[in-house]
C-alpha cells in the first residue's frame, strides 16, 4: 500500500540528481533558500551522489542534512521504495524512452506527482495512451515537457489565450511564436536524447510533423515545415524552422485539446506555429541542413549499427556547458495572438513576450522544472490539472507556475496590445 501522502518524509526528490541538469537542479532548490521545503537527492550511485553532495555543501552548509536515496530504473522495488517517500519526483533521467516509463509506473503504483524536462515526443505518446486515464482516475499529476521544452511554449500562448478571453472576452484563432534571440549550451544527454527520437520506428514520418500527434481530437492545424521568409510581425525578420518546434506544437496544441474537454477552450479555430529569427544567410544555411541533413541523420540512426557508432562519436552524458558559459545563456521568445473576429471588425492581437535571463536548456529549465514541482508542494489545491492526468504545463499548472517564475523577475511573461491601422 502507498504511504499516506501527507506523512510522507519528503516533499520532493531530484532522481537523477548525478547527472548534468540534476546537479544544477538541486543548487537551485538550494540557492531558494526556502528551508520549509523537504527534499533529498535520489540516483543509483551512492558515491556519486555523495559527490553532488559535497558540492552543494561547499555552496551552503545547510546541505549537510540533505539525505540520499538509492534507486534504478531496472529495479522496481527500489522505485517504488523512493518514490513512497515523497510527494513529488523530479525526474531527470533520460533518455526517458529509455528510463521513464518505469518511473512513471512506480509514481502511479505509489501516488506519487511526477514533472520531467523531456522532449521526447514519442515517449510522451506512449504513456498519453498507456496511463493518462488511470492517472486520471488516481489524481496523480504526470507532467512532461516541464523544461525549455515546452514551458516557454505552452505558457506562452496560455498567458496570450487568457488575455484575449479576459480583457476582450474573444476566443483565439491563431498564435505564432517566434524565438528573436537565444543563446545557450547543449548537453551532451540533450543530444542522446534527441537522437532516440529520431530512431524510434514506432512512428512515421508524417506522424512525426502531425501537431494533433499528442492530442485526442483535431482541429484547423496543419503541418508546417517553413522555408525562410521575412515577417513583419516579427520586426521583418527572416523566419526559419525551430528545431524544437516538432515538441512544442505538440504540446500546446495537446493543451488546446485538453482546455477543450475542461470547457476552456481556446479557441474553435486555433492554430499554432512556431519559427526562429536568423539574418538571411544562417536563415538560408539552417534551411538547407534542416532539409537535406537532419532527414539523413534520421534515416541513419534507423539503423542500429548506425546508430551506435554514431552514439559512440558524442561526448558522455553529465557534460555540458560550464557555468560561467551558462551565464551568458538568454534567450526571447515573442508570441503574436489574434482572436476570433467577425470579417467586418477589426482585427484584435496581442503580442506575448517570454525572456529567460540564463542558458536557456539549463539554468532556466532548472528554474522552470523545479517551480513545477514547487506549485505541486505548494498550491496544489489551486491547480487546474489537480485531478490528475498525463498533462501539460498550463494544463497542470497555469497561472500558478507563471506567478511562480515570475518572481524575483526570473523569467519575464507579459503581454501587450498590438495597434493595428
Amino acid at each position: 500500500m502507498p504511504t499516506a501522502y501527507n506523512s510522507r518524509p519528503y516533499d520532493i526528490v531530484v532522481f537523477g540528481a548525478t547527472g548534468f541538469t540534476g546537479t544544477y537542479t538541486a543548487e537551485y532548490l538550494l540557492g531558494i533558500g526556502d528551508k520549509t521545503i523537504r527534499w533529498a537527492l535520489g540516483g543509483r550511485s551512492l558515491a556519486k551522489l555523495e559527490k553532488v553532495k559535497e558540492r552543494l555543501i561547499k555552496l551552503d552548509e545547510s546541505a549537510k542534512a540533505l539525505d540520499l536515496l538509492i534507486a534504478d530504473t531496472d529495479d522496481p522495488l527500489s522505485l517504488d521504495t523512493l518514490l513512497s517517500k515523497t510527494r513529488v519526483i523530479i525526474n531527470l533521467v533520460g533518455p526517458f524512452t529509455k528510463y521513464g516509463t518505469p518511473v512513471v509506473e512506480a509514481c502511479l503504483r505509489q501516488k506519487t506527482h511526477y514533472v520531467d524536462i523531456t522532449g521526447e515526443y514519442t515517449w510522451i505518446r506512449q504513456i498519453i495512451k498507456r496511463f493518462h486515464e488511470k492517472a486520471e482516475a488516481e489524481n496523480i499529476m504526470i507532467v512532461p515537457t516541464c523544461g525549455f521544452d515546452s514551458v516557454p511554449s505552452d505558457l506562452g500562448t496560455f498567458m496570450v489565450v487568457e488575455h484575449l478571453r479576459k480583457q476582450h472576452g474573444l476566443a483565439t484563432e491563431s498564435v505564432k511564436m517566434s524565438v528573436v534571440d537565444i543563446f545557450g549550451g547543449l548537453a551532451a544527454g540533450t543530444i542522446h536524447s534527441g537522437l532516440t527520437v529520431m530512431s524510434d520506428r514506432s512512428i512515421t514520418g508524417p506522424q512525426s510533423v502531425d501537431p494533433y500527434l499528442l492530442s485526442s481530437s483535431r482541429g484547423q492545424a496543419k503541418p508546417s515545415l517553413p522555408w525562410p521568409h521575412r515577417d513583419r510581425d516579427f520586426h521583418g525578420l527572416w523566419q526559419t524552422f525551430f528545431i524544437m518546434s516538432v515538441v512544442n506544437e505538440k504540446i500546446v496544441m495537446r493543451s488546446w485539446d485538453i482546455q477543450h474537454k475542461r470547457g476552456k477552450d481556446y479557441g474553435r479555430l486555433f492554430t499554432y506555429h512556431e519559427t526562429q529569427s536568423m539574418p538571411f544567410i544562417q536563415a538560408m544555411l539552417f534551411s538547407v541542413a534542416f532539409f537535406v541533413l537532419l532527414p539523413l541523420i534520421s534515416l541513419l540512426t534507423k539503423s542500429q549499427f548506425c546508430l551506435e557508432k554514431i552514439q559512440q562519436m558524442l561526448p558522455d552524458s553529465g557534460t555540458g556547458p560550464t557555468p560561467e558559459e551558462r551565464a551568458k545563456g538568454y534567450s526571447s521568445i515573442e508570441f503574436l495572438a489574434t482572436a476570433e473576429t467577425q470579417p467586418y471588425e477589426d482585427p484584435v492581437q496581442v503580442r506575448g513576450i517570454v525572456k529567460g535571463f540564463g542558458d536557456p536548456g539549463y539554468s532556466d529549465t532548472c528554474r522552470m522544472v523545479s517551480e513545477s514541482a514547487l506549485c505541486i508542494i505548494k498550491s496544489l489545491d489551486t491547480l487546474p490539472g489537480k485531478q490528475g492526468g498525463i498533462l501539460t504545463p498550463a494544463t497542470a499548472f497555469g497561472n500558478v507556475l507563471l506567478d511562480r517564475l515570475r518572481i524575483n523577475n526570473g523569467m519575464l511573461f507579459e503581454v501587450k496590445e498590438v495597434s493595428n491601422p
